[in-house]
């Protein structure tokens, strides 16, 4: 019997099941098929609880209506977490607990810094002795076209598109580069720094945009699209030890 470890993001699932520390499931899909896919997923699999991180609410709008007769826990304020928070608010994301989660059981005893690159970026480091002590928020990439258009009168409203040139020749052009290469830098000053604050840092990228930023960013880094997963089990087997 297993648990399901579900990540609700802000458009769509990501579903996983562990074998102990290896993930031997996964499976995304958008709100939309929940109700026709969920269930099939469970119906094939031993599932004996599901565990969810859901930063929109949206999932746990939907559960309701599909009676599924299994223990169910979100990650909230209340959920015991493996490492120490330091973190002087109740306000951290239940994202940003998991991702950290995740540094923890796949980089034990190291200092870590997760780079979750999606809507907003965050940046927060766990300390080899487990502890975790804050960090950054800044926009993503789509955020920053987003504001550029609504806080001026004539810049156009983009969606992001990958780009390879730093200069633009034109205002779309230009805008396109600076939101992405305007990124880049700040998260090459962001490793920088909290390396020289960790010595050995391991530096984990994550997120939605984390491939196409991976390539132009000139530290060691290592990409790791389940994260999140895995620091869900980590927070389950830690609940079980």
């Amino acid at each position: 019997m297993q648990d399901l470890l579900i990540d609700a993001g802000n458009t769509r699932l990501k579903l996983g099941l562990f074998h102990n520390k290896e993930l031997v499931f996964k499976e995304t899909m958008p709100y939309a098929e929940v109700a026709t896919r969920l269930p099939g997923i469970l119906n094939m699999h031993l599932v004996k609880s599901i565990f969810i991180c859901d930063v929109s609410g949206k999932l746990e709008a939907l559960l309701p209506a599909l009676n599924l007769e299994l223990p169910i826990t979100f990650l909230t304020e209340q959920t015991i977490l493996p490492f120490h928070n330091l973190y002087q608010s109740a306000t951290l994301g239940s994202d940003r607990k998991a991702l950290v989660a995740g540094a923890m059981a796949i980089y034990p005893q190291r200092n870590c810094l997760v780079i979750d690159a999606g809507t907003c970026v965050t940046y927060d480091i766990l300390t080899h002795a487990h502890e975790f002590l804050g960090g950054n928020i800044t926009p993503g990439l789509q955020m920053r076209l987003q504001a550029m258009h609504t806080f001026t009168g004539k810049l156009p409203l983009l969606e992001w598109q990958e780009t390879a040139e730093l200069m633009g020749n034109t205002t779309q052009a230009c805008m396109q580069s600076g939101t992405y290469y305007g990124l880049i830098g700040e998260i090459n000053y962001f490793v920088e720094v909290y390396q020289q604050m960790h010595p050995g840092l391991m530096v984990i990228l994550t997120g939605g945009d984390a491939h196409v930023l991976a390539k132009s960013i000139k530290t060691s880094i290592f990409v790791n699209e389940d994260l999140l997963l895995h620091g869900l089990n980590k927070i389950v087997n830690h609940h079980a030890e």
